[in-house]
């Protein structure tokens, strides 16, 4: 047989989970039918599933043989990270020609027309995932860059946070009919994250104005950071929920929470150190800090950390990771380390925790799981092997 006709009777190699998803969508099987499948698939060996995030559907099972996946499904090929190299230069480049028929916003109009134009083609059509990340993070900065001189100019003399609030209050909103219209899992996720955002900024502009100013604010102690705190709860809070309703991570509520706890993670981070430290303690290391505040830093890192593995959810040990460089660089400092070597040593000590957590993840895991009670442990995606 030629290869030509070899490549004619088997073009693309596809996994089952692909054949199943593309004969539900056509109607060929029903959801039932397709589960029913997936289950007398599940003995054949794991093969690299080339899904998509799209292709996931909200609610009912996609099959996937391998462990269940933190991240979204992004990268089918090359040609998607081909397209959003393609995305990112045009829309670059578009907007430092603008402004071509419309001044007032510095050519974002024309970036968010075609932003809508390309997602039509790229998103609605061929269902490409890295693409559509790429569009909907051009879609929430363009609109934004509309909306802020927009109101900005209304509350001129307002103050920052109040300007900011309107303008988070107004996201969720826009970003809705992009959502509706494409159903990408991080413009859902951004709709929840501005909201809490909004919350936090009408907040602390209420704040403001009772205190009479920001420094006035900050200097009344570390009652910002407990705001921010309480809203970072609340994000990671609904993103737990995605994640519960989904264990086993197979729908779109996974990917949904992946972007979430991306967010969460260094919320909660720095709102904590905002409590702990005072509310410039977010970047605590900027100021000469002392022992006693790289060993908080150590712990809160260290607690989130832990709240990571359990949850399985890697976000939460990359969003420390800074913190804990400048905790060990300041603890080497107070202990007599020459300055000469303290950066090296600190970037050392990064790199071994963050490979002891890599490789060890699985075992870390199954310690903590074991912990927790049986009710809780169910809920949570599962060790494998």
């Amino acid at each position: 047989m030629q290869h030509g006709a070899i490549c004619r009777g088997f073009p693309l190699m596809r996994t089952p989970e692909h054949v199943l998803a593309e004969a539900l969508q056509r109607g060929v099987i029903s959801a039932d039918q397709r589960q029913q499948l997936a289950a007398m698939f599940a003995g054949e060996p794991a093969r690299v599933s080339v899904l998509s995030e799209l292709d996931l559907p909200a609610d009912d099972d996609t099959y996937r043989p391998e462990e269940a996946s933190e991240a979204p499904r992004f990268v089918r090929g090359f040609h998607d990270v081909l397209i959003t190299i393609g995305i990112v230069a045009a829309l670059a480049g578009l907007w430092g020609l603008a402004p071509l028929p419309f001044d007032f916003a510095n050519g974002a109009p024309e970036v968010l027309l075609a932003t809508i134009v390309l997602a039509e083609f790229l998103v609605r059509i061929q269902r490409l995932a890295l693409p559509a990340f790429a569009l909907t993070v051009a879609y929430v900065v363009s609109a934004a860059a509309i909306v802020a001189p927009l109101v900005a100019s209304r509350l001129e003399g307002s103050g920052d946070s109040a300007v900011a609030s309107v303008v988070f209050l107004l996201l969720p909103g826009i970003l809705a009919p992009f959502y509706w219209r494409y159903r990408v899992p991080v413009a859902l996720a951004a709709m929840i994250g501005t909201a809490f955002l909004f919350v936090f900024f009408i907040l602390a502009a209420l704040l403001e104005s009772a205190y009479g100013g920001r420094q006035a604010l900050a200097a009344a102690g570390p009652l910002l950071g407990i705001v921010a705190l309480a809203a970072a709860l609340g994000l990671f809070a609904t993103a737990m929920a995605f994640d519960l309703r989904d264990p086993r991570r197979l729908t779109r509520r996974s990917d949904v929470a992946f972007w979430l706890h991306l967010a969460a993670a260094p919320a909660l981070l720095f709102a904590a150190f905002g409590v702990t430290l005072g509310w410039q303690g977010g970047f605590w290391w900027a100021k000469e800090p002392g022992g006693r505040e790289a060993a908080i830093a150590v712990a809160l890192v260290a607690i989130l950390m832990v709240i990571g593995i359990v949850i399985d959810r890697r976000a939460f040990v990359t969003a420390g990771l800074i913190s804990l460089g400048a905790a060990i660089y300041t603890l080497t400092w107070r202990a007599g380390f020459e300055a000469s070597s303290l950066t090296a040593l600190a970037l050392f000590a990064v790199g071994v925790i963050v490979l002891m957590l890599g490789t060890g993840w699985r075992a870390l895991r199954r310690v903590f799981l074991g912990l927790l009670p049986a009710a809780m442990r169910e809920r949570l995606p599962a060790v494998a092997g």
